[in-house]
């Protein structure tokens, strides 16, 4: 009722204050509630995607190991084989051999940095 009758003069009434500032709240509450729930669908929908994507990186990377590889896991070990391959690395000095023995590692793709 916007016209209140107070005697010989009609006036003007104010809206109820309450009610609006209520719906004005509460508007905005629902709309904070919305958009922090989009905000966390999102959040979890990438942290889904991020987990399905390591798991497969992982899995690629197990079906691609080969495993040791014979001369690591001959009788003598890598250096036995090493040896027994040219008669001449036994004959060197034991500086020059780890040396050669480096080397043929490198070359057989023995060591860490190759795999």
């Amino acid at each position: 009722m916007l016209f209140k009758e107070t005697g010989i003069f009609k006036t003007v009434a104010m809206p109820d204050a309450t009610s609006s500032t209520f719906m004005i709240l509460f508007v905005a509450t629902v709309g904070l509630l919305a958009l922090v729930v989009a905000i966390l669908l999102g959040i979890s929908r990438r942290l889904w995607r991020m987990e399905r994507m390591l798991g497969e990186e992982s899995a690629r990377r197990e079906d691609a190991d080969p495993g040791p590889l014979p001369a690591e896991t001959s009788a003598g070990g890598a250096f036995e084989t090493f040896l027994s391959e040219d008669p001449e690395h036994r004959k060197l000095p034991k500086r020059e051999q780890f040396a050669a023995y480096r080397r043929w590692r490198q070359e057989n793709g023995l060591n860490w940095s190759n795999r």
